[in-house]
């Protein structure tokens, strides 16, 4: 039996599918399972140890002239040589379906509505899952376990990311340089201002942190999140070390964290994946279905309207939320786990 996992994009989503791996190697341990995933985060599964083989594409890059179209065909030809006789689209979109009909898989396994993120995608498939669970980790596993005869899948709920020893290296020499003790890791970037809460009050709960639990801050900066570390470094005198590098080295300074804060981001998600305690700042978005998959975690959300809409500004719902209270649940949890 070969099978086709379709999860192409982005950190935080392909954290939540990797028991998928997992679930299918412990239930058909003989089976061969690949992965397609966007070129940009092979380092997120090419190291995952229940995977046969892992395949890139790179959708991205047909989004700018000059189109690599022929590069993309390639990348297809080699999906389809696999020969996979069950493929499974955890990404529900028109691109992630596109290669899902292409695969020459027999079985084509995908979401019904509503969960489906793009109706047209569900021509693609011809065998539609009425996901039941709430969590994005559950949604995903309902999807495997159609792959399973009588859907008997042994649901392991496990994030394997091996971190490689050169990355680990690199994030303890920078910790090192930087003279750094023990630390919270900060996450103030997000994909839409909407879920995202001020970089002045990631400002003052650093102040709070260092003042209560002597904690120095590192502040992460991912790509075009220049103005957010201006924001912060504005509004507050804590000097936060502050920190850029891949998703291999992101992941190692992750594990050197005494906690992570943020929103509903990647880092946070991924810091949850690698048994971090987190404390999850959540206000659109519902943390029933996009939360930290974790027992050492804490969220945080003074709403219950919950809308996916992408907005461009800060919301009231992120607003309600108070640097004091984040940092009251940062005690709790620090006082409720030891490293």
């Amino acid at each position: 039996m070969r099978i086709l996992i379709v999860k192409l994009s982005s950190l935080g989503d392909i954290v939540h599918a990797l028991p998928v791996a997992r679930s299918l190697r412990a239930t058909m341990p003989q089976a061969r399972l690949a992965w397609v995933v966007e070129k940009k985060w092979l380092p997120l599964v090419e190291r995952h140890p229940d995977l046969d083989e892992v395949f890139t594409v790179d959708s991205l890059a047909l989004r700018k002239p000059p189109r690599p179209w022929e590069e993309f065909r390639d990348d297809v030809r080699r999906v389809r040589a696999f020969h996979p006789d069950i493929t499974l689209d955890l990404q529900g979109t028109v691109k992630s379906a596109t290669i899902v009909r292409l695969s020459g898989a027999a079985q084509r396994i995908g979401f019904a509505k509503p969960v489906l993120r793009e109706w047209l995608a569900g021509f693609a498939y011809n065998q539609h899952v009425q996901a039941t669970s709430v969590h994005t980790v559950d949604q995903y596993l309902d999807i495997a376990a159609a792959a399973v005869a009588g859907g008997g899948l042994q649901r392991i709920y496990e994030f394997p990311f091996p971190i490689p020893i050169e990355a680990q290296r690199t994030a303890d020499d920078w910790i090192a340089s930087n003279a750094i003790g023990e630390f919270a890791f900060l996450s103030p970037g997000g994909g839409w201002a909407s879920k995202r809460w001020p970089s002045a009050r990631y400002a003052r709960l650093a102040e709070l942190l260092e003042q209560d639990y002597g904690l120095a801050v590192v502040l992460n900066r991912g790509p075009g999140e220049e103005q957010m570390e201006q924001a912060y470094r504005r509004a507050n005198a804590v000097r936060a070390r502050l920190f850029s590098g891949d998703v291999c080295e992101l992941a190692a300074m992750l594990k050197r964290a005494r906690l992570v804060i943020g929103g509903d981001t990647g880092p946070l998600q991924l810091a949850a994946a690698l048994d971090v305690p987190t404390v999850a700042l959540f206000g659109p978005t519902d943390p029933a279905r996009n939360g930290p998959y974790s027992r050492h975690s804490r969220v945080i959300r003074r709403t219950n309207l919950t809308t996916y809409k992408r907005g461009a500004t800060y919301s009231p719902a992120m607003l309600a939320i108070t640097p004091e209270e984040v940092a009251a649940a940062c005690g709790e949890l620090l006082e409720q786990t030891t490293r």
